[in-house]
C-alpha cells in the first residue's frame, strides 16, 4: 500500500472514488480546489481510499491559528478495512504538523472510529424548532433587506460573522474572498432567501439564509446561516419569519450551546418552541506545545501535564507550563513527574474549553492525576464555543 498526494491529474479519480463510496454524484466530490490538500491510498495504481484536508484559519483563545478540515473520507467497499484511511492519517497528521497546522477538525461518522486518531468531540451547537403560528416577537425596530441577484451585502454580512468569530473559540474566519456567494444570492430562480436585518441608522443586527422544505411535520423555513449581534438583532428575525406563518408551520435553525433560548423567546412553552443540544464536530491538537503557547489561562501558575498521542510522536511527553496573567511565558519539555497525564483526546477538547477541569476529572477516560495542583482549573476551563462551517 502506498500512501501520498495525489497529483491535480488524479482529481476526477478522486471524485469518482467519492462519488461511489457514498452513492452521490461525481460533481459533489472535493475534486482539486486551492486551499484543498487530496491524500490517497493506492494499490498498485489503484486508489481505493481517499480524504481532503482544506485550510482553514480559526480563532482560538483570541489568536488565528491554522486548522486543517477533513472532510471527503471515502472507501471503496471492496478495499474496507484494509488500512487505507488509517495510513492517510498517519501521513496526513504528520504533514500537517510539518506544515505549522495548531488544529485538525472534522465532523464524523462514528466518533468511536476518529478517536482512534486522536480526535474528540468539541463543539455543541442547539438545534432549535419555533412554530411559526405561535410565535410572539417582541416588537423591533428593524428593517429586514432580502438579497437579491446582483445586490452587494457583503459587507453587513462580514461584520456580523466577524462578532461571533471574536466571541466564540474555534470559529472560522472568513476572508473577503469567502463570501462570493453573496452576490450569487437568487431568491425567485433558486427559493433560497439570504436576509439582513438592520436597525433604523443601517447598522447591521442580523442575517439569515433559508430555503423553503416541505418535510413530515409540515412545510418548513430551514436555516442555513443564522447570525445576529444581539437580542434586538434576533428580535428582528423572529419578526421577519413571523410573515411566514401564514403557509409554513415550522422554523428551523442551528445556534452555539450558550444561547439562552429560554430569555431569547418570549414564548417557549406549549409547544411554541423547543431545542436540543449535540456536539458538532471534533478536534484534534496537532502541535501540543504551540497550542499551550497560544493558550489562553486563568490567572498564574505552573502545571506539568504528560500527554500520550499515537500518531504525533513529537506531542508525547511531559510539559512544563508555566502562566501569568493569563498567558503562557514558558513552555518546554521536562523530565519532571507530571500531575496528570491526559490522552490527546482529552487535551485536545479540554484546551479548548469543552469543560472545566472538575468535570473532565469525573468523566473523561483518558485523564489520570498524579497530584493536586489547583492551577489546573486555570488551564482547562470551560469556554463558548461554536463552528459552523461544514468541509
Amino acid at each position: 500500500m502506498i500512501i501520498r498526494k495525489t497529483r491535480p491529474e488524479e482529481g476526477k479519480r478522486v471524485n469518482t472514488l467519492f462519488a461511489i463510496a457514498f452513492e452521490q454524484p461525481m460533481e459533489n466530490g472535493p475534486g482539486e480546489e486551492p486551499g484543498v490538500t487530496n491524500w490517497g491510498a493506492f494499490e498498485e495504481d489503484t486508489m481505493f481510499s481517499t480524504f481532503a484536508v482544506t485550510d482553514f484559519t480559526q480563532f482560538f483563545d483570541g489568536n488565528q491559528v491554522k486548522m486543517g478540515g477533513i472532510g471527503g473520507v471515502a472507501t471503496l467497499p471492496s478495499h474496507r478495512r484494509k488500512g487505507g484511511i488509517r495510513g492517510i492519517f498517519q501521513a496526513a497528521l504528520a504533514d500537517m504538523y510539518e506544515n505549522g497546522y495548531d488544529f485538525s477538525y472534522l465532523y464524523p461518522f462514528s466518533t468511536a472510529y476518529y478517536r482512534k486518531f486522536g480526535y474528540e468531540n468539541c463543539v455543541n451547537r442547539s438545534f432549535v424548532t419555533v412554530d411559526l403560528g405561535l410565535l410572539s416577537p417582541r416588537k423591533a425596530e428593524t428593517v429586514s433587506v432580502l438579497a437579491e441577484l446582483g445586490s452587494d451585502l457583503r459587507g453587513p454580512i462580514r461584520e456580523l460573522d466577524r462578532v461571533w468569530e471574536q466571541t466564540y473559540n474555534m470559529a472560522v474566519c472568513h476572508p473577503e474572498k469567502d463570501y462570493g456567494w453573496v452576490v450569487k444570492a437568487d431568491p425567485a430562480g433558486k427559493q433560497n432567501f439570504l436576509y439582513v436585518c438592520f436597525d433604523t441608522d443601517r447598522k447591521p443586527l442580523a442575517y439569515t439564509q433559508f430555503h423553503l422544505e416541505n418535510q413530515t411535520d409540515g412545510r418548513n423555513l430551514v436555516c442555513s446561516r443564522f447570525c445576529f449581534r444581539n437580542r434586538k438583532g434576533f428580535d428582528g428575525l423572529m419578526n421577519l419569519f413571523k410573515g411566514f406563518s401564514a403557509d409554513h408551520r415550522f422554523l428551523k435553525f442551528y445556534l452555539p450551546e450558550d444561547s439562552a433560548m429560554g430569555y431569547l423567546l418570549p414564548e417557549w412553552s406549549m409547544g411554541a418552541a423547543c431545542w436540543s443540544t449535540a456536539p458538532s464536530g471534533m478536534v484534534r491538537a496537532v502541535n501540543a506545545r504551540r497550542v499551550l503557547e497560544k493558550a489562553a489561562y486563568r490567572g498564574s501558575g505552573r502545571v506539568c501535564l504528560e500527554l500520550l498521542d499515537g500518531q504525533i510522536p513529537e506531542n508525547n511527553g511531559i510539559f512544563d507550563v508555566t502562566f501569568e496573567n493569563g498567558k503562557a511565558v514558558r513552555v518546554e519539555k521536562t523530565g519532571e513527574k507530571a500531575d496528570v497525564t491526559l490522552g490527546i483526546n482529552a487535551f485536545s477538547a479540554l484546551i479548548c474549553g469543552t469543560s472545566d477541569w472538575g468535570d473532565a476529572l469525573q468523566w473523561m477516560p483518558d485523564v489520570t492525576l498524579h497530584r493536586e495542583n489547583q492551577a489546573l482549573e486555570g488551564v482547562f476551563y470551560r469556554k463558548k464555543l461554536w463552528i459552523g462551517d461544514y468541509f
